[in-house]
């Protein structure tokens, strides 16, 4: 594991100073897209508040639609992980990584870093709670996890600890109410694991890999491929 950790960060920065330049030609179209934008706004008269606004979200979408799609939509494994450990500055997106990895000590230092940045409860108590769940503390999971805000992201824990809890029933009615495909098929893998049907539950872990993108998928596709090798 060691050896390919340090493999994969060796990488990450031959790719750094790529990553580097290519910020640096965003931000030049972007200023050189300003320029030209609000110079022909100004030349044909349409110098507003609303086109303003909409050529500078515009502007935006363009320099940033590499970071979003990558987080939100991308599905090549590859590409995800060389994100993440170019972004391992950001605990945000280095801690998918060591989630992913198992990378413990990362996980729990990373998880203090990310308690201390955020002062909203909501936010802490889903930190609080992924750690726990990672590391099985069910008892820790259980004290914070009515804190999430976020009705599917608080139904969806709540129904892994019931799972773990052994409340095989009570975690699928919850599921039941999770509008996410892929959480829905995680629940269900997790359930068919239980009952020691691995074939039923690699079936609904390969469906959730299917529904879900960026970071989660990748998220997911590290975990059942250490659990049902797919």
């Amino acid at each position: 594991m060691m050896k390919r950790i340090n493999k994969y960060r060796n990488l990450s920065y031959i790719i750094n100073d790529k990553e580097v330049l290519t910020m640096k030609w965003r931000y030049a179209i972007a200023f050189i897209l300003s320029f030209l934008s609000f110079f022909v706004l100004e030349y044909f008269n349409l110098e507003t508040i609303f086109t303003n606004v909409l050529v500078f979200l515009l502007i935006l979408a363009i320099v940033f639609y590499p970071i979003l799609h990558t987080v939100l939509f991308e599905t090549n494994i590859d590409k995800i992980e060389r994100f993440l450990l170019k972004n391992n500055k950001n605990p945000n997106f280095y801690m998918i990584y060591a989630l992913a990895n198992e990378m413990d000590d990362e996980v729990k230092e990373l998880t203090d870093k990310l308690l201390k940045k955020s002062n909203q409860e909501s936010r802490q108590a889903m930190y609080r709670v992924v750690q726990a769940l990672y590391f099985k503390d069910i008892a820790e999971a259980k004290l914070h996890v009515s804190k999430i805000k976020q009705l599917h992201y608080r139904l969806y824990y709540q129904s892994i600890i019931l799972l773990e809890e052994g409340d095989l029933d009570g975690a699928v009615e919850l599921m039941e109410k999770l509008p996410s495909p892929w959480m829905r098929d995680v629940i269900l893998a997790e359930h068919a694991k239980k009952l020691n049907n691995l074939p039923t539950a690699k079936d609904y872990a390969k469906k959730a890999l299917l529904s879900s993108k960026g970071l989660q998928h990748y998220l997911l596709h590290k975990t059942f491929e250490r659990e049902f090798g797919i």
